[in-house]
């Protein structure tokens, strides 16, 4: 799995990138090709049980969670 979404803050446009890494559903967000958060991240395990339960995706969640910290301002200067 991998996608890529974008959004502007600032004037700057942000890149939040999905991908497996080492079994993990993981979050990322890039600024001008470096990354400027640190990894969002969720086993297989608890997503599915989670998305069994609420029907919900844990990937979604990360991801807003991971847009709204750029948006409160709590990232690395690339």
């Amino acid at each position: 799995m991998s996608e890529n979404d974008k959004f502007v803050h600032d004037g700057n446009e942000f890149e939040i990138r999905t991908a497996i890494i080492d079994g993990r559903h993981c979050v990322k967000i890039f600024l001008n090709g470096e990354v400027v958060s640190p990894t969002y991240s969720v086993d297989f395990e608890t997503h599915a049980d989670y998305f069994a339960q609420h029907r919900d995706s844990l990937i979604d969640n990360l991801k807003e969670i991971a847009k709204t910290d750029i948006e409160n301002g709590m990232y690395f200067k690339a």
